[in-house]
């Protein structure tokens, strides 16, 4: 009998738990398809060399639902399993394993089984008893529940008392590529010594307000952060403070080469929701980086027990961060940061769980809990004109509208940008010609400051001429003077003395 097919039900694509249903597809033996739920509307996809997307129309699916059970069936679907506990994908997960008579499995990612703000409450996420009730009847009737990390355990135990809660760590079959990836444009030349890395799209429980304050601190330092992603307020590559760099999309297997063209150092993380296990830190721990992270959560659960970084007080603040950052990298701090990179060459694989451990644990559980729900096949009717009528974009509607409204506001900011170059431009143009006027005043002025100098250096050099001149001839007169009073003393004295005397007598 051929391995009985997965439907996993999750949310929206994107992030690590589309990372994690893709990675357990591609390492399976059996099919598996993603029911993907939203309040907008769902999509069915299915995985695999036929890879194929549904879009549908769920007022189609609810008024018809045993069509599409029977061509899940079809598909050869036994069991159900449920990555995301918010409304839409709870309620579908529930109806599709209650039409198709499978269990379910489900994964807790995140800390959102508690409410449906649990990302809102910061470090102490705190339940809400109607929306816990909600998410525990159906984690209470799953054939098994499982969770990434021992800290998420903990935090499912303590809410949710009866349940068995497994820990499957998250596998990481991440193989970098030997491509080397460019930094960005619009970093230029590296205005820094040493680079803090921030991996991926990070939003308010994510730290990305704390990651700011973090790059004000670094002033006056030679310090820079480089976040490889996205911030919530910055979605365009470029400089979003004096020490915080954007660099945009990237693809996974490129983080290794993106740390090293940026000669990034440590990885950082400055979350306010603590984690339940992260990819994130998978991968740069892969990229040879050790990591700074907050202490509560998944991220400080596994570098205090596998080492490879530096954990963060609680309550940390961004002056408490960027001193960190400024003693690893001053030269009294250059062997503790060497101390720890070194950490990360042993082979642990417990530091990066192995992508084929937790496959061969999940792969366990649907073999256990998976039922047979008929023959296999894959192009039964049922159901096919349900698909076909449910192509109707529906699921991407809010989406389009929100995409379409982006653009708008990035031309309304790219008009606004064009006008404020132009009166920039005009400004700057107006401000070279009067500099090449004030310039050209200033020559003309300088001219006639020269002319009028080589005229007094010429009259000062005809005075000293005739200065020169004058004094020639009172020195031939001294001379002349000299003389006739040595031909004076040559004559016979009564005759010097009538002389002498001669003047006083008035006459000729």
């Amino acid at each position: 009998m051929a391995a009985r097919a997965v439907l996993h039900v999750t949310s929206v694509p994107g992030g690590g738990v589309d990372r994690h249903i893709r990675d357990i597809a591609r390492t399976s033996p059996r099919a598996h398809l993603v029911w993907h739920a939203a309040e907008s509307g769902d999509a069915l996809e299915v995985l695999g060399d036929a890879h194929r997307v549904f879009p549908l129309a769920p007022q189609a699916i609810d008024d018809d639902p045993r069509a599409m059970a029977a061509w899940l069936r079809a598909q050869g679907v036994g069991v159900v399993h449920v990555h995301a506990l918010t409304q839409a994908p709870r309620e579908r997960a529930r109806q599709l394993a209650r039409l198709l008579g499978v269990p379910a499995i489900v994964t807790l990612h995140d800390v959102l089984f508690l409410s449906a703000d649990a990302f809102a409450h910061g470090p102490a996420p705190q339940p809400d008893a109607q929306w816990l009730r909600e998410t525990a009847s159906l984690v209470g009737a799953a054939a098994a529940t499982l969770a990434p990390s021992e800290w998420l355990a903990g935090v499912a135990r303590a809410n949710l008392p009866g349940v068995a809660i497994e820990v499957v760590p998250n596998g990481s079959g991440l193989v970098f590529s030997r491509d080397p990836a460019p930094r960005h444009p619009l970093y230029g030349t590296p205005p820094f010594r040493h680079v803090a890395a921030v991996l991926g799209a990070i939003g308010p429980h994510k730290g990305a307000r704390m990651l700011e304050h973090v790059a004000d601190a670094l002033a006056g330092s030679d310090i820079g952060i480089v976040v490889i992603g996205y911030m919530d307020e910055c979605n365009l590559p470029g400089w979003h403070r004096r020490h915080l760099f954007v660099h945009g999309t990237y693809q996974d297997a490129q983080v290794g080469s993106l740390m090293r063209a940026y000669g990034a150092r440590v990885g950082l993380f400055t979350n306010q929701v603590p984690e339940s296990f992260s990819y994130t830190l998978s991968d740069l721990w892969s990229a040879g980086l050790p990591v700074i992270v907050p202490a509560a959560g998944a991220l400080g659960e596994r570098v205090a027990r596998h080492g490879g970084g530096w954990l963060l007080p609680g309550g940390f603040d961004a002056a408490g961060v960027a001193n960190l950052l400024r003693r690893l990298f001053c030269a009294e701090g250059s062997a503790e940061l060497a101390r720890v990179e070194s950490q990360l060459h042993a082979n642990d694989r417990e530091r990066i769980p192995a992508l084929d451990a937790m496959s061969r644990s999940l792969e366990a559980l649907y073999e256990r809990f998976g039922v047979d729900t008929g023959p296999v096949d894959p192009q039964s009717p049922p159901a096919q004109r349900l698909l076909a009528t449910s192509l109707d974009g529906s699921l991407f509607r809010a989406e389009m509208i929100r995409f379409a409204d982006e653009i708008g506001q990035l031309r309304r900011g790219l008009e606004h940008e064009r006008g404020e170059y132009a009166r920039v431009s005009g400004e700057m143009k107006e401000w070279i010609t009067k500099l090449e006027a004030d310039v050209a005043a200033l020559g003309a002025q300088l001219a006639r400051e020269v002319a009028q100098r080589r005229e007094a250096d010429d009259a000062l050099f005809e005075q000293r001429n005739e200065n020169q001149r004058t004094r020639e001839a009172l020195l031939e007169c001294e001379r002349a003077l000299h003389e006739a009073h040595a031909q004076l003393r040559r004559l016979p004295r009564l005759v010097q003395r009538w002389l002498r005397r001669k003047p006083h007598d008035g006459r000729g």
